[in-house]
């Protein structure tokens, strides 16, 4: 279960999102299959792979996918309890069902891969009464699981992610996320003014048990996409971008638009900046098998600050937002030089 997205792939139409549904159960079936016929083999390459990282990471997907498909199975239940969706209970009982997912997933993940996450500090997550918006960096494998886990699990908290159109592939996380009105931002092109219309009916509709999640960089930062972003300001010729840009080689550009339209819209929230950092280095499925197990934990820092004290006009909360992703930078690039010196 995996909220982070390949913006590069439309959504699938209504039709096949509901096929996949159906047939998903038969698939994981058929994947659990092949996976016992190739065990063997796996365990053949012993001497070669001394961790058997790549069964283990093999294995993990698996358990994933069954988590995954718990959740349509459940989510069917539910929708045969009250099939209009107005149950009194209706956040709740899917509010428990994402909680027991992702705190069986993240305790799996623990002693498959040693993915664990560690919080910095103490953690406030926003006062009683008020709505909470999340803006998170976005970097390393898992880190948008972690962050829904501690809304979740941790905060108790119903999480409301703005994530890409593409996780509708994911039939269990998106039936769940759907049903808590969480926004799936459009891959198309010319859908910019689209994304900015659903992020704020979003927000107009969080009430103080809700928990806003945005990640304003947009993807999953990495090395070779912040070169990326430094080589095209430099062609562009965009000195000042440029230079910021160069004195934060941790995070990539933050988008003010989505974060200012929240603001405009949920003035009354409370608002968490999340800065993480121990897996970023690792990008792709060949890294990820390399890394296991993860010797380093996910450290996670969290600063909230009250609604008051967050501009809501567009220009200031651009400025505001600056502040906290150069503070952001600073946080990581402490800790990745703390690493480096053990």
């Amino acid at each position: 279960m995996r909220i982070s997205a390949l913006p590069s792939l439309p959504a699938p139409p209504m039709w096949l999102r509901l096929l996949l549904q159906a047939l998903y159960p038969f698939v994981g079936i058929v994947v659990s299959l092949l996976f016992v016929v190739i065990t063997p083999c796996l365990l053949l390459l012993w001497p070669w792979d001394r961790r058997l990282a790549l069964l283990r990471c093999l294995f993990l997907a698996l358990y994933v996918m069954w988590e995954d498909i718990g959740l349509v199975v459940e989510c069917w239940y539910l929708r045969l309890r009250s099939p209009r969706g107005t149950s009194p209970t209706w956040d709740a009982d899917h509010l428990e069902l994402i909680q027991r997912a992702l705190d069986h997933v993240l305790f799996t993940a623990r002693r498959v891969v040693g993915f664990h996450v560690e919080i910095e500090g103490e953690l406030t997550v926003g006062r009683p009464g008020h709505p909470l918006v999340v803006i998170s960096r976005h970097a390393g494998p898992a880190d948008s699981l972690a962050i829904a886990w501690l809304l979740a699990s941790t905060a108790g908290r119903i999480p409301r992610v703005v994530l890409a159109d593409a996780m509708l592939w994911d039939p269990g996380i998106a039936m769940v996320l759907q049903r808590l009105d969480s926004y799936f931002v459009p891959s198309r092109s010319g859908a910019g003014d689209d994304r900015a219309r659903g992020v704020a009916e979003l927000a107009a509709t969080l009430t103080a048990k809700d928990a806003m999640l945005i990640f304003p960089e947009g993807r999953n930062w990495t090395r070779e996409r912040h070169e990326v972003q430094v080589r095209q300001l430099k062609a562009r010729g965009e000195a000042e971008r440029l230079a910021t840009a160069v004195a934060r080689p941790w995070v990539l550009e933050a988008r003010s638009r989505g974060v200012a339209a929240i603001r405009e819209r949920a003035p009354e929230a409370d608002v968490m900046v999340i800065a993480h950092t121990g897996l970023d280095m690792i990008s792709g499925p060949a890294a990820v098998v390399r890394a296991v197990p993860f010797r380093n934990r996910l450290l996670l820092r969290g600063r909230t600050f009250r609604s008051e004290d967050v501009p809501t006009d567009p220009d200031e909360v651009a400025v505001w937002l600056e502040r906290q992703w150069g503070q952001v930078n600073h946080w990581v690039d402490t800790h990745v030089s703390g690493r480096e010196h053990l």
